[in-house]
């Protein structure tokens, strides 16, 4: 197994934080390395379309979610990956998130 971070470190709000995801959430999206997770990650973040669920948080954060696939994530005010994984309870998981700290929904 490789050590992070990857050469995608920057877009995690540190490069501990993108290795301990990819240790607790890598295999949820068949990754073999912190690049590939990561990578998937960033791909996420950059998505738009229909299918995404999306709020601003009181914090400035956006939470970004897809139904069909079951990944969540967290962006930072400062535009840096928080967290990116597949709640255990899915669309409830999303929208008790939004209840706790939304603000508004952007899409």
């Amino acid at each position: 197994m490789e050590k992070g971070p990857s050469s995608f470190g920057q877009y995690w709000t540190s490069d501990e934080s993108e290795w301990r995801h990819f240790l607790e959430h890598g295999h949820e999206f068949n990754a073999k390395t912190v690049e590939e997770y990561t990578a998937k990650a960033v791909r996420f973040a950059n998505s738009q379309g229909r299918n995404i669920r999306a709020f601003r948080a009181k914090d400035g954060s956006i939470y970004k979610y897809i139904p069909r696939t079951n990944e969540f994530m967290i962006i930072s005010e400062t535009g840096k990956i928080v967290t990116y994984f597949k709640p255990t309870r899915g669309q409830k998981y999303f929208e008790e998130q939004f209840i706790k700290y939304g603000v508004y929904w952007i899409s």
